[in-house]
């Protein structure tokens, strides 16, 4: 949990990235990443405040908790899913796939898939890897939000 509360990762080589610099929303977030949580916070404090529910309550619930949780998922997709679960690619990293995991945290726990083939927005590649996650992204991508997907490859996926 350390690498969330720490600045020691805080600067990283743009050089590695380059292609990041073309989206100017990147380098905004990336300079300002503190605004995204302050204008959410506060916006669910007001929206607390709007329905009758408590700014406090509603702080605390719908952002507090709720990013707590978050973090935890994300904490056990990078711990539990090279402990638990099955490996269905070779991968040198000891990733494993986990449903339990994946239900919990909307796909993200088909580790080994990923770590297979990182490029790829879809993380569940079978018909009952439940992927959430993909699911809405590709909705979006019918309306245009969100291009160029980048799916599983089939030359990749298991037979």
């Amino acid at each position: 949990m350390g690498w969330i509360l720490s600045d020691a990762h805080d600067h990283y080589d743009p050089k590695a990235i380059e292609d990041f610099a073309r989206f100017p929303e990147l380098r905004f977030l990336d300079t300002y990443h503190w605004i995204c949580p302050w204008l959410l916070g506060t916006a669910t404090f007001a929206f607390g405040i709007w329905t009758g529910i408590g700014g406090w309550e509603a702080l605390v619930w719908g952002f507090v908790i709720s990013t707590v949780l978050l973090w935890h998922g994300t904490f056990c997709i990078n711990s539990l899913t090279h402990v638990w679960g099955t490996r269905r690619f070779p991968t040198p990293d000891q990733s494993r796939n986990n449903l339990v995991l994946a239900l919990i945290t909307l796909g993200e726990g088909w580790h080994n898939n990923h770590h297979h083939y990182q490029a790829s927005c879809r993380q569940g590649i079978r018909w009952w890897e439940l992927d959430p996650t993909y699911y809405a992204l590709k909705a979006l991508s019918w309306i245009r939000i969100v291009r160029d997907l980048r799916p599983f490859p089939a030359a990749s996926a298991p037979r």
